[in-house]
């Protein structure tokens, strides 16, 4: 089960993604085009890490660690 509905999540976003990319391509809009695929592949492959169970690492802690020091000290004035 943990591989088939990553397995059925992908293959629904790369059909409903080609076609749009069919649509933008016919329109002669390749840089949007392009911009789309990327975007959506990264989340496709993002989200089919989250349905399997994955856990990766988030990018928010470096800013976290840097912007909560910065709130503190304008709170504590």
């Amino acid at each position: 089960m943990m591989l088939i509905l990553p397995a059925i999540y992908v293959l629904c976003l790369g059909a409903f993604t080609f076609i749009q990319i069919r649509r933008l391509w016919s329109r002669n809009e390749t840089r949007e085009a392009w911009i789309y695929g990327l975007s959506m592949a990264v989340s496709t492959v993002t989200g089919a890490l989250l349905i399997a169970g994955i856990e990766f690492p988030t990018f928010v802690l470096p800013y976290k660690i840097v912007f909560e020091s910065i709130g503190k000290s304008i709170l504590s004035r």
